[in-house]
């Protein structure tokens, strides 16, 4: 009788054990599944991000150039509205899922808008190429914090 008392209760232990184990695998799969996506998340916003101060770049260089050139600018100014206004979304996105990245975030923004009322061409151009380091420093810093 001891025998069997002694193999129903080991019986018990090893499902006991076993579920216990499994439940434990599961929430650690679990928990890399989410750190993966709020990962590739931060990824996707950082990209939205570089594309979107991309596109404003090109819109105010275009129209800064046609400023300074004395060109029609007025639609090129409502166009430089659109694109600094699809600045916001990443950008707020960013800074939730990677705070950590909002500083370099910040600077890369706020060297794009620096295209604004520059004096002269090669004012306009060293504000461009400081954008694009800006724009690259951020993708750097990204890089090195979501491990990709």
């Amino acid at each position: 009788m001891f025998a069997t008392v002694a193999a129903i209760l080991g019986t018990l232990a090893g499902a006991l054990l076993s579920g216990v184990l499994t439940a434990r695998q599961a929430r650690t799969a679990l928990r890399d599944s989410e750190a993966a996506a709020r990962r590739q998340a931060a990824v996707d916003a950082v990209a939205d991000l570089a594309a979107a101060v991309a596109a404003h770049r090109s819109a105010m260089w275009h129209r800064e150039n046609k400023r300074l050139t004395g060109e029609d600018w007025t639609e090129d100014r409502r166009h430089s509205h659109t694109t600094r206004a699809a600045i916001s979304a990443p950008a707020v996105r960013l800074a939730v899922l990677a705070p950590t990245l909002r500083p370099a975030a910040e600077a890369a923004i706020r060297a794009t808008y620096a295209l604004r009322g520059a004096g002269t061409e090669a004012e306009l151009d060293a504000a461009r190429e400081a954008s694009l380091t800006a724009d690259d420093r951020l993708i750097t810093e990204a890089g090195q914090l979501l491990g990709v």
